[in-house]
Order: structure tokens, then sequence, then C-alpha cells
């Protein structure tokens, strides 16, 4: 939903009331899961993965799980999420307001979650866009804990493709802006997961 008009916080609640009825706007729903042998984007849709570095051990691990569950991977200077405590559960769909001169409300809906224990801790989830969203496909956020190695990941893997002419239209610049988001993403997990210390001294 595009509006010149940023949505208060009434016209969000209908909108998030009325994408109740609405469906994925793909047919491939589930196919960011990694129990496949490796995430491939379905035909006609383009594939981006990324990871960063949160740290070591498992209290850093909590606390990137905890970074999921409260929705903190999305950069605040970039897109608002309605509502930040929405609950990490299959069906559970949120909308996200983008700013570009314009205002774009969009909607997706939680396919999968998961919290693995192995070799590798994985938690996280994957959501999909739904018939209103300007772009079509699905996103997986997820933390990893490698046990041989003692290090702690975020992850992201997605496959998108435009779903409306405006994307169409300024598709090199969509395609910056999903990078930038990524970017932001992983700087947002980092800032969270490793809180700088503030240290203060006195003088004797």
């Amino acid at each position: 939903m595009f509006t010149l008009k940023k949505p208060d916080e009434a016209t969000i609640n209908r909108y998030l009331e009325n994408c109740q009825k609405l469906s994925y706007s793909y047919l491939d729903v589930g196919a960011t899961d990694e129990k496949q042998d490796e995430v491939r984007a379905p035909a006609g849709f383009k594939l981006d993965t990324y990871e960063i570095d949160l740290g070591s051990g498992e209290e850093t691990y909590q606390r990137a799980k905890q970074a999921i569950r409260e929705w903190k991977m999305f950069p605040r200077s970039m897109v608002s999420l309605f509502w930040p405590t929405a609950p990490i559960e299959i069906g559970t769909i949120v909308a996200l307001l983008f700013r570009y001169g314009f205002w774009a409300l969009n909607s997706a809906r939680i396919v999968y979650t998961f919290d693995e224990r192995g070799e590798s801790d994985r938690f996280g989830f994957a959501y999909g866009t739904l018939t209103d969203h300007v772009e079509c496909g699905e996103e997986q956020f997820a933390v990893r804990w490698d046990h041989e190695t003692d290090r702690v990941s975020y992850q992201i893997n997605v496959f998108s493709r435009p779903a409306h002419w405006l994307v169409w239209l300024g598709y090199p610049f969509a395609r910056r802006e999903q990078a930038r988001f990524r970017k932001l993403s992983g700087q947002a997990m980092q800032a969270f997961v490793q809180p700088k210390i503030t240290t203060t001294s006195s003088t004797p």
C-alpha cells in the first residue's frame, strides 16, 4: 500500500486486520528452509544471502536469540515494524512501513520457525510476502552457534522479485535498498548483542 501521508496507528491496525484473509503471493512457501541441501531461489526469483559475526559463546547466542524474538534486526533508521511485540509464531502477520518520499506499507506472515540443537545450534524464522506486498518472496532470519569454533553468527537468506510496477520501474534502486537493509540489519544485531561497555573513572 502506497500513501503520501504517514499511516496512523488506527490505520495500521485496520490494515493488519484486513491482511488476515490474504494469501501468500508466491507458490514455493518454505523454500528458504535449510533442511534442504541448500537454499535455492525458485524460478524467476533472485536469491540473496548475508552473514555477519556476532561474537562467541553461549551468552552471545542467547542474546542473539533474544534479539530475534524482539525483532531487533529491523533497523529503525530504515523501517518501522508493527508491531515489535508480535510473537515469533507460525501465522503471525506484521506490517512493514518504509518511507521514500512517500510511504509504503507492506505485510508478511511467518511461514515457519526453528530452534535446533546439534553440532550447530540455530534459531530463527522465515516470513513470506502477502498479496498486497510490493515485493514477492520469502526471507529467513537466523542466528547460529557453531560449537566447533564457538562462533555466533547472524544470517539472512531471501529470495524475491518485484510485485508492483513501481518496483519494476525502480528495480536498481530497490536492489540497493534490499542490500542496505541487510547491512543495517546486521549492524542492528551487533549493536544489541555486543552493547558498548561504558566505564567511569574516579579521581582518588
